[in-house]
C-alpha cells in the first residue's frame, strides 16, 4: 500500500506541475516560438514568388526565423515571420526580399534592418519595401507556353524577309555601323569632357533652381517693361497718324493760298533785300540818333520847356512819304 500512495503522491505532483505549465503557457501564449504572435512580423509582396510555409528567415546569410504562414490579402502577398532571434532588433525601416536558395527554387526571406526603434511585435513591412524574384520554374514554364504558341511558318518568313533586306543592304550596312564605331570612339574617347559638361550643366541648373525666385521677378519685370514699351508704341503710331494728316492739311492749305501767299512772299522777299542793301544806312542812323538822344535828353532835364530842331523838315523829300502815309 504504501507503494501505491507513493506512486499516486507523484502522479499528484507531476499533474500539479503539469497544470501550473499550462496556466503559464495560457498566460504566455504571444511569447512561445511557433505559437505566439509577440515576435510574428507580417511582410507584404507583390508575388509569392514560390515561398511557402517553414522557409527560412535569413539576416546576412543566416537563420533567425521561419514562415509561418503564406496568405493572400487582395492583390497582396502576405507572409507571416517568426522570429526566433529575439536579440534581433528590426528597425523601422527595415527592407524584405524573396531570394532562391536553391536551383530548384526553394525560397527565403531576406530581411536588411534598417532604421531605428523596433517593428516587433506584429509590425508590418509594406509593399514599397520589399522585392520578389523571378522565379526560374514557372519562367521556363511560361517561355515553353510562349514558344510553343510561335508560328513556326511566319518566323522563317520573316527571317527570309530580313535576310533578303540585309542583303541587299550590306554595302549601305558597313558604312553605317563603321560611323556608329566612329561616334562610339568619340564619345569614349571624349568621356571625361563629357562628365565635366555634364557637371557644369548640374551646377547650372542648381544656380538657376537657386536663382528660382530672382528669375521670376526678372521676367515679371520684363513683361512690365515690354506692356509698357507696346503702350508706348500705340502712342508714337498715333503720333505719327497725327502727323500725317497734319502733313496732309498744310498742303491743302498751301495749296489753296498759294495764289496769296506766293506774292506776299516774294514781297517780303524784295524788302528784306532793300534791308540788306541798306543794312549799313540804318546802322549809322541809329548811331547817329543815338547822340541826337542824348542832347535831346539833356535839354528835356534843363528846365520845363524845350526847343527840337529838325533839319530838312519842310523839304519835299522828307514830307512826302509822310504825307503819303497819312493819305493811305
Amino acid at each position: 500500500m504504501s507503494v501505491d500512495r507513493r506512486h499516486l503522491a507523484v502522479r499528484g505532483v507531476a499533474g500539479t506541475v503539469g497544470l501550473v505549465l499550462a496556466v503559464l503557457a495560457a498566460l504566455n501564449i504571444n511569447r512561445l516560438p511557433l505559437v505566439g504572435d509577440n515576435d510574428i512580423l507580417h511582410v507584404q509582396f507583390a508575388e509569392a514568388a514560390g515561398l511557402a510555409n517553414g522557409d527560412a528567415v535569413l539576416v546576412s546569410g543566416a537563420q533567425v526565423g521561419k514562415v509561418r504562414a503564406v496568405r493572400l490579402d487582395g492583390t497582396r502577398v502576405v507572409a507571416d515571420l517568426v522570429i526566433q532571434d529575439h536579440d534581433l532588433e528590426v528597425g523601422q525601416l527595415t527592407q524584405a526580399r524573396i531570394v532562391t536558395m536553391t536551383l530548384l527554387g526553394q525560397a527565403a526571406v531576406q530581411l536588411e534592418p534598417l532604421g531605428t526603434g523596433d517593428l516587433l511585435p506584429g509590425g508590418t513591412i509594406p509593399l514599397t519595401r520589399t522585392s520578389s524574384p523571378y522565379n526560374l520554374t514557372s519562367t521556363l514554364n511560361q517561355l515553353t507556353s510562349t514558344t510553343a504558341a510561335i508560328n513556326k511558318q511566319k518566323l522563317a518568313a520573316a527571317l527570309d524577309q530580313t535576310a533578303s533586306v540585309l542583303g541587299t543592304s550590306s554595302h549601305q550596312i558597313g558604312p553605317a555601323l563603321q560611323g556608329i564605331t566612329a561616334l562610339s570612339s568619340a564619345v569614349s574617347s571624349n568621356d571625361n569632357q563629357l562628365v565635366s559638361l555634364v557637371q557644369r550643366a548640374s551646377r547650372v541648373t542648381g544656380v538657376l533652381a537657386g536663382r528660382n525666385g530672382q528669375l521670376a521677378s526678372l521676367l515679371g519685370a520684363g513683361r512690365s517693361l515690354l506692356t509698357q514699351l507696346d503702350a508706348r508704341r500705340q502712342v508714337v503710331i498715333a503720333l505719327l497718324k497725327s502727323a500725317v494728316r497734319l502733313s496732309t492739311e498744310l498742303r491743302l492749305t498751301l495749296r489753296d493760298t498759294d495764289s496769296v501767299l506766293g506774292p506776299a512772299l516774294r514781297e517780303l522777299d524784295r524788302v528784306v533785300q532793300v534791308l540788306n542793301r541798306n543794312k549799313t544806312n540804318l546802322q549809322d542812323s541809329i548811331t547817329g540818333l543815338q547822340g541826337y538822344t542824348t542832347g535831346v535828353g539833356e535839354s528835356l532835364a534843363s528846365g520845363p520847356w524845350f526847343d527840337i530842331y529838325i533839319q530838312n523838315l519842310t523839304s519835299l523829300g522828307t514830307v512826302a512819304p509822310i504825307l503819303s502815309g497819312v493819305t493811305q
